[in-house]
Protein backbone atom coordinates (compact mmCIF):
# COMPACT_ATOMS: atom_id res chain seq x y z
CA UNK A 1 0.00 0.00 0.00
CA UNK A 2 2.53 1.93 0.78
CA UNK A 3 5.13 1.40 -2.06
CA UNK A 4 4.52 3.77 -4.33
CA UNK A 5 3.87 6.59 -1.36
CA UNK A 6 7.85 5.35 -0.96
CA UNK A 7 9.01 5.45 -4.30
CA UNK A 8 8.17 9.19 -4.61
CA UNK A 9 9.61 10.01 -1.33
CA UNK A 10 13.06 8.98 -2.14
CA UNK A 11 12.67 10.67 -5.43
CA UNK A 12 12.47 13.62 -3.43
CA UNK A 13 9.32 14.80 -4.61
CA UNK A 14 8.45 18.03 -3.06
CA UNK A 15 6.48 17.00 0.12
CA UNK A 16 3.48 19.33 -0.99
CA UNK A 17 2.98 17.30 -3.72
CA UNK A 18 3.07 13.83 -2.29
CA UNK A 19 0.06 11.85 -2.54
CA UNK A 20 -0.90 12.57 1.36
CA UNK A 21 -4.10 10.61 0.47
CA UNK A 22 -2.78 7.06 1.01
CA UNK A 23 -1.68 8.54 4.54
CA UNK A 24 -4.73 10.04 5.78
CA UNK A 25 -6.71 6.66 4.58
CA UNK A 26 -4.39 4.56 7.06
CA UNK A 27 -4.30 6.80 9.87
CA UNK A 28 -8.45 7.39 9.40
CA UNK A 29 -8.81 3.28 9.47
CA UNK A 30 -6.39 3.56 12.37
CA UNK A 31 -7.44 5.47 14.35
CA UNK A 32 -11.42 3.71 14.37
CA UNK A 33 -9.65 0.66 15.03
CA UNK A 34 -8.27 2.36 18.18
CA UNK A 35 -12.08 3.88 19.18
CA UNK A 36 -13.28 0.39 18.57
CA UNK A 37 -10.46 -1.31 20.90
CA UNK A 38 -9.88 2.31 23.76
CA UNK A 39 -6.84 2.02 23.15
CA UNK A 40 -3.88 3.90 20.62
CA UNK A 41 -2.29 0.50 19.58
CA UNK A 42 -2.98 0.97 15.92
CA UNK A 43 -2.37 4.17 15.66
CA UNK A 44 1.42 3.81 17.28
CA UNK A 45 1.78 1.22 15.04
CA UNK A 46 0.47 2.96 11.40
CA UNK A 47 2.81 5.35 12.40
CA UNK A 48 5.79 2.90 12.58
CA UNK A 49 5.31 1.57 9.75
CA UNK A 50 5.18 5.61 7.86
CA UNK A 51 8.36 5.36 9.57
CA UNK A 52 10.00 2.62 8.00
CA UNK A 53 8.55 3.11 4.46
CA UNK A 54 10.31 6.36 4.79
CA UNK A 55 12.71 8.41 7.26
CA UNK A 56 13.68 4.79 8.55
CA UNK A 57 13.79 2.72 5.90
CA UNK A 58 16.96 0.86 5.00
CA UNK A 59 17.79 2.93 1.71
CA UNK A 60 17.61 6.18 3.68
CA UNK A 61 19.94 5.21 6.54
CA UNK A 62 22.65 4.26 3.94
CA UNK A 63 21.89 7.11 1.14
CA UNK A 64 20.11 9.51 3.44
CA UNK A 65 17.74 12.26 2.32
CA UNK A 66 18.78 15.94 2.88
CA UNK A 67 17.57 16.43 6.60
CA UNK A 68 16.16 19.75 5.18
CA UNK A 69 13.19 17.57 3.15
CA UNK A 70 12.88 15.21 6.39
CA UNK A 71 11.89 17.87 8.07
CA UNK A 72 9.37 18.89 5.68
CA UNK A 73 8.07 15.00 5.31
CA UNK A 74 7.84 15.09 9.29
CA UNK A 75 6.59 18.45 9.82
CA UNK A 76 3.94 17.33 7.00
CA UNK A 77 3.29 13.93 9.32
CA UNK A 78 2.88 15.86 12.28
CA UNK A 79 0.21 18.12 10.48
CA UNK A 80 -1.64 14.78 9.39
CA UNK A 81 -1.36 12.78 13.04
CA UNK A 82 -3.05 15.97 14.88
CA UNK A 83 -6.20 15.52 13.10
CA UNK A 84 -6.92 12.63 15.29
CA UNK A 85 -7.36 12.41 19.38
CA UNK A 86 -4.07 10.01 19.58
CA UNK A 87 -0.49 10.89 20.85
CA UNK A 88 2.38 11.37 18.09
CA UNK A 89 4.55 8.75 17.62
CA UNK A 90 7.91 9.24 20.06
CA UNK A 91 10.55 8.28 16.74
CA UNK A 92 8.33 11.21 14.84
CA UNK A 93 8.73 13.64 17.51
CA UNK A 94 12.24 12.83 18.44
CA UNK A 95 13.86 12.73 15.01
CA UNK A 96 11.91 16.19 14.10
CA UNK A 97 12.78 18.03 17.01
CA UNK A 98 16.63 17.36 16.48
CA UNK A 99 16.28 18.73 13.17
CA UNK A 100 14.42 21.74 14.63
CA UNK A 101 17.57 22.22 16.88
CA UNK A 102 20.06 21.92 13.50
CA UNK A 103 20.51 25.03 11.05
CA UNK A 104 19.36 23.78 8.06
CA UNK A 105 19.78 26.44 5.84
CA UNK A 106 23.11 25.36 5.29
CA UNK A 107 22.39 21.65 3.47
CA UNK A 108 23.11 21.67 -0.49
CA UNK A 109 23.32 18.41 -0.85
CA UNK A 110 22.15 14.63 -0.38
CA UNK A 111 20.50 11.73 -1.82
CA UNK A 112 17.70 10.69 -4.07
CA UNK A 113 17.34 7.01 -4.73
CA UNK A 114 15.51 6.46 -7.92
CA UNK A 115 13.37 2.33 -7.47
CA UNK A 116 13.58 0.54 -10.59
CA UNK A 117 11.99 -2.96 -9.24
CA UNK A 118 12.15 -4.81 -6.67
CA UNK A 119 15.86 -5.48 -6.56
CA UNK A 120 17.15 -2.67 -8.75
CA UNK A 121 17.91 0.75 -7.36
CA UNK A 122 20.01 3.84 -8.43
CA UNK A 123 21.07 6.76 -5.62
CA UNK A 124 22.54 9.27 -6.57
CA UNK A 125 24.18 12.68 -4.70
CA UNK A 126 22.39 15.51 -6.12
CA UNK A 127 22.49 19.33 -5.01
CA UNK A 128 19.24 20.61 -3.79
CA UNK A 129 19.59 23.79 -5.78
CA UNK A 130 18.79 23.64 -9.43
CA UNK A 131 22.17 25.81 -9.87
CA UNK A 132 25.23 25.04 -7.76
CA UNK A 133 28.85 26.17 -8.37
CA UNK A 134 28.03 27.43 -11.57
CA UNK A 135 26.42 24.84 -13.26
CA UNK A 136 22.50 23.14 -13.83
CA UNK A 137 24.76 19.50 -13.60
CA UNK A 138 24.29 18.63 -10.19
CA UNK A 139 20.83 17.38 -10.35
CA UNK A 140 18.61 15.62 -12.21
CA UNK A 141 16.43 16.83 -15.18
CA UNK A 142 13.03 15.84 -16.31
CA UNK A 143 14.42 14.40 -19.62
CA UNK A 144 16.71 12.07 -18.32
CA UNK A 145 13.61 9.72 -16.75
CA UNK A 146 12.48 9.46 -20.03
CA UNK A 147 15.61 8.90 -21.90
CA UNK A 148 16.21 6.38 -18.85
CA UNK A 149 13.19 4.64 -19.43
CA UNK A 150 13.68 4.27 -23.36
CA UNK A 151 16.71 2.33 -22.28
CA UNK A 152 14.74 -0.24 -19.72
CA UNK A 153 11.91 -0.49 -22.68
CA UNK A 154 14.63 -1.06 -25.55
CA UNK A 155 17.44 -3.17 -23.37
CA UNK A 156 17.75 -6.08 -25.60
CA UNK A 157 18.62 -3.68 -28.20
CA UNK A 158 20.94 -1.77 -26.37
CA UNK A 159 22.73 -5.31 -25.05
CA UNK A 160 26.31 -6.01 -26.10
CA UNK A 161 26.46 -2.46 -27.49
CA UNK A 162 29.29 0.56 -26.94
CA UNK A 163 27.46 3.40 -25.25
CA UNK A 164 28.47 6.96 -25.40
CA UNK A 165 26.29 9.44 -22.94
CA UNK A 166 26.43 13.00 -23.66
CA UNK A 167 25.94 15.52 -20.56
CA UNK A 168 25.48 12.60 -17.99
CA UNK A 169 24.80 15.05 -15.21
CA UNK A 170 24.23 13.30 -11.92
CA UNK A 171 23.81 9.67 -14.18
CA UNK A 172 20.45 8.65 -14.32
CA UNK A 173 20.19 7.52 -17.45
CA UNK A 174 23.80 6.47 -17.81
CA UNK A 175 23.76 4.13 -14.87
CA UNK A 176 19.91 2.65 -15.62
CA UNK A 177 21.42 1.71 -19.02
CA UNK A 178 24.20 -0.13 -17.45
CA UNK A 179 22.39 -1.43 -14.92
CA UNK A 180 19.04 -2.69 -16.80
CA UNK A 181 20.50 -2.99 -20.56
CA UNK A 182 23.80 -4.78 -20.07
CA UNK A 183 25.95 -2.63 -22.53
CA UNK A 184 29.30 -4.16 -23.47
CA UNK A 185 30.89 -0.77 -22.72
CA UNK A 186 29.04 2.88 -21.59
CA UNK A 187 30.77 6.12 -20.80
CA UNK A 188 29.14 8.41 -19.31
CA UNK A 189 30.58 12.00 -20.36
CA UNK A 190 30.25 15.73 -18.95
CA UNK A 191 32.33 18.81 -19.13
CA UNK A 192 31.83 21.07 -15.49
CA UNK A 193 34.82 19.36 -13.33
CA UNK A 194 31.78 19.75 -10.23
CA UNK A 195 29.61 17.43 -12.59
CA UNK A 196 32.54 14.91 -13.25
CA UNK A 197 33.56 14.74 -9.65
CA UNK A 198 30.04 14.05 -8.53
CA UNK A 199 29.35 11.75 -10.92
CA UNK A 200 32.36 9.59 -10.52
CA UNK A 201 31.27 9.77 -7.38
CA UNK A 202 27.55 8.54 -8.40
CA UNK A 203 28.79 5.10 -10.62
CA UNK A 204 31.26 4.45 -8.09
CA UNK A 205 28.76 4.22 -5.59
CA UNK A 206 26.30 2.46 -7.69
CA UNK A 207 28.46 0.31 -9.53
CA UNK A 208 27.87 -3.78 -9.25
CA UNK A 209 30.16 -6.62 -10.16
CA UNK A 210 31.28 -6.16 -13.44
CA UNK A 211 30.80 -10.18 -13.96
CA UNK A 212 27.39 -10.13 -12.90
CA UNK A 213 26.22 -7.28 -14.86
CA UNK A 214 28.45 -8.28 -18.41
CA UNK A 215 29.43 -4.41 -18.85
CA UNK A 216 32.12 -2.18 -18.14
CA UNK A 217 31.68 1.65 -17.43
CA UNK A 218 33.71 4.85 -17.80
CA UNK A 219 33.11 8.46 -16.88
CA UNK A 220 35.20 10.95 -19.25
CA UNK A 221 35.03 15.22 -19.74
CA UNK A 222 33.84 16.01 -23.30
CA UNK A 223 34.18 19.20 -24.41
CA UNK A 224 31.79 19.31 -27.42
CA UNK A 225 33.70 22.40 -28.46
CA UNK A 226 36.81 20.41 -28.69
CA UNK A 227 35.67 17.20 -30.26
CA UNK A 228 34.10 18.56 -32.27
CA UNK A 229 36.81 20.79 -34.43
CA UNK A 230 39.93 18.23 -33.41
CA UNK A 231 40.33 14.34 -34.16
CA UNK A 232 39.27 11.69 -31.91
CA UNK A 233 39.59 7.91 -30.93
CA UNK A 234 36.05 7.74 -29.21
CA UNK A 235 33.53 5.62 -30.78
CA UNK A 236 29.73 4.17 -30.37
CA UNK A 237 26.64 2.18 -31.60
CA UNK A 238 24.63 4.50 -29.37
CA UNK A 239 25.18 7.81 -28.47
CA UNK A 240 22.50 8.78 -25.63
CA UNK A 241 21.41 12.56 -24.22
CA UNK A 242 18.95 14.11 -22.46
CA UNK A 243 18.27 17.78 -21.66
CA UNK A 244 21.29 18.90 -23.59
CA UNK A 245 19.54 21.05 -26.18
CA UNK A 246 18.75 24.25 -23.80
CA UNK A 247 21.26 27.09 -25.51
CA UNK A 248 21.60 28.26 -28.90
CA UNK A 249 25.17 28.97 -28.56
CA UNK A 250 26.27 25.31 -27.67
CA UNK A 251 23.81 23.54 -30.46
CA UNK A 252 26.45 23.49 -33.36
CA UNK A 253 29.02 22.17 -30.98
CA UNK A 254 26.37 19.15 -29.85
CA UNK A 255 25.61 18.64 -33.55
CA UNK A 256 28.89 18.53 -34.20
CA UNK A 257 29.77 15.99 -31.56
CA UNK A 258 26.86 13.77 -32.84
CA UNK A 259 28.38 14.00 -36.37
CA UNK A 260 31.71 12.71 -35.53
CA UNK A 261 30.15 10.04 -33.36
CA UNK A 262 27.23 9.16 -35.77
CA UNK A 263 30.27 8.20 -38.74
CA UNK A 264 29.23 5.05 -40.04
CA UNK A 265 31.93 2.09 -38.70
CA UNK A 266 33.50 -0.20 -41.27
CA UNK A 267 32.40 -4.26 -40.61
CA UNK A 268 29.24 -2.83 -39.41
CA UNK A 269 26.14 -4.07 -40.65
CA UNK A 270 24.45 -1.72 -38.40
CA UNK A 271 24.65 2.27 -38.59
CA UNK A 272 25.25 3.54 -35.21
CA UNK A 273 22.23 5.70 -33.78
CA UNK A 274 21.58 8.46 -31.21
CA UNK A 275 18.65 8.74 -28.72
CA UNK A 276 18.39 12.08 -27.38
CA UNK A 277 15.50 13.27 -24.84
CA UNK A 278 14.84 17.45 -25.12
CA UNK A 279 12.21 18.79 -22.19
CA UNK A 280 10.00 21.32 -24.60
CA UNK A 281 10.96 24.73 -22.74
CA UNK A 282 11.85 26.86 -25.82
CA UNK A 283 10.41 26.04 -29.00
CA UNK A 284 12.78 28.15 -30.91
CA UNK A 285 16.04 26.34 -29.09
CA UNK A 286 14.44 22.88 -30.54
CA UNK A 287 13.79 24.16 -33.99
CA UNK A 288 17.21 25.37 -34.36
CA UNK A 289 18.45 21.54 -32.78
CA UNK A 290 16.38 20.25 -35.78
CA UNK A 291 17.32 22.58 -38.29
CA UNK A 292 21.31 22.19 -37.60
CA UNK A 293 20.98 18.71 -37.63
CA UNK A 294 19.63 18.14 -41.26
CA UNK A 295 22.26 21.40 -42.16
CA UNK A 296 24.68 18.05 -40.84
CA UNK A 297 23.43 15.30 -42.67
CA UNK A 298 21.40 14.13 -39.82
CA UNK A 299 17.84 12.37 -40.36
CA UNK A 300 15.72 12.79 -37.06
CA UNK A 301 12.72 10.48 -36.14
CA UNK A 302 10.19 11.42 -33.43
CA UNK A 303 9.84 8.13 -30.88
CA UNK A 304 6.87 7.66 -28.37
CA UNK A 305 7.63 7.74 -24.95
CA UNK A 306 8.73 4.51 -23.57
CA UNK A 307 5.99 2.95 -19.88
CA UNK A 308 6.53 5.23 -17.12
CA UNK A 309 8.70 3.42 -14.44
CA UNK A 310 10.52 6.07 -12.38
CA UNK A 311 8.49 7.91 -9.73
CA UNK A 312 9.29 11.67 -10.61
CA UNK A 313 7.59 14.87 -11.93
CA UNK A 314 6.82 15.57 -15.31
CA UNK A 315 5.71 19.08 -15.67
CA UNK A 316 6.86 19.62 -19.22
CA UNK A 317 6.74 18.20 -22.61
CA UNK A 318 9.11 15.71 -23.51
CA UNK A 319 10.46 14.75 -27.35
CA UNK A 320 12.36 12.05 -27.92
CA UNK A 321 14.60 11.81 -30.94
CA UNK A 322 15.84 9.12 -32.96
CA UNK A 323 19.23 10.59 -34.90
CA UNK A 324 21.20 8.73 -37.86
CA UNK A 325 23.32 9.83 -40.42
CA UNK A 326 21.93 10.64 -43.67
CA UNK A 327 23.39 8.59 -46.46
CA UNK A 328 24.00 9.93 -49.78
Amino acid sequence: MLQKFTNFFFARTPTSKLDWQVIEESLSQSSELDLLNGNEDQMFLCQENILNATVNHPLNLKYPLPEIYIHSFLKALINKVEKYPCEIHYQVLEKYTDLVCKNLADTESGYRTFIIDESTSISLKENISIISDGTTGLCTWQAAFYLAEWCIANRERISGMTVIELGSGAGLAGLTCYKMCQPRFITLTDFHPKVIETLRYNVKNNQVITSRSGSSINVQSLDWMEFSKNENDLEADLVLASDVVYDEELIPFLVGTLVKLLQPKRNLNMLPSAIIACTERNEETLERFLSELACRSLKYEHLEHAPVVFACERNYPVRIYEIKPLLS
